[in-house]
């Protein structure tokens, strides 16, 4: 009698032990599932939009090299992993004794294909909208934005601006 319920005992164990071990992996792989789930959620939210953020700083000379411009400003962009969402800008522009002084607002990017990605810098074609002096605007104006580490600069097309900015790249710093 003593043998049988040893047995008894042995064989509730082992039981025990399948069962737990059952469990065990149910709830093992109901976490693997549930992580295999959310996982492109937790990657999604891990690299959302990224922002970049600047300032300009630079002078146009006229046709004889002397400074004839001063143009400030800040601007953003904002992008997803694959694509750019939005480009904005205010650049403040006056003669370099002060006069003149007037502001840019640059928005609206329009891109119609992706991004040129080089060794170090990103180029993006585009149309921007400009605002510029007394309210009137450019809608549609091309526009390339050389996106570096460190550095940026926006080239607007100068045939629907009057040569505004100059035939040269608006260059300033990545600050962000």
């Amino acid at each position: 009698m003593l043998k049988h319920n040893s047995k008894k005992k042995s064989d509730n164990r082992s039981n025990l032990i399948v069962l737990l071990v059952v469990v065990m992996l149910a709830l093992s792989l109901d976490i693997v599932l549930s992580t295999t789930a959310i996982y492109p959620y937790l990657v999604y939210a891990q690299v959302q939009n990224i922002t970049k953020q600047g300032t300009f700083n630079y002078t146009q000379t006229d046709t004889s090299g002397n400074p004839d411009w001063i143009n400030t400003g800040n601007w953003s962009l904002k992008k997803s992993p694959s694509e750019v969402i939005a480009f904005d800008a205010v650049i403040s522009m006056a003669k370099p004794n002060g006069s003149e002084e007037h502001i840019h607002r640059v928005g609206d990017l329009t891109i119609s294909y992706a991004p040129i990605k080089q060794t170090n810098s990103t180029i993006i074609k585009g149309t921007t909208t400009i605002t510029m002096e007394n309210g009137f605007f450019v809608s549609e104006d091309p526009t390339t934005i050389k996106l570096g580490e460190r550095n940026i600069s926006v080239y607007f097309d100068t045939s629907k601006i009057n040569n505004h900015f100059g035939n040269h790249s608006i260059t300033g710093m990545v600050t962000q």
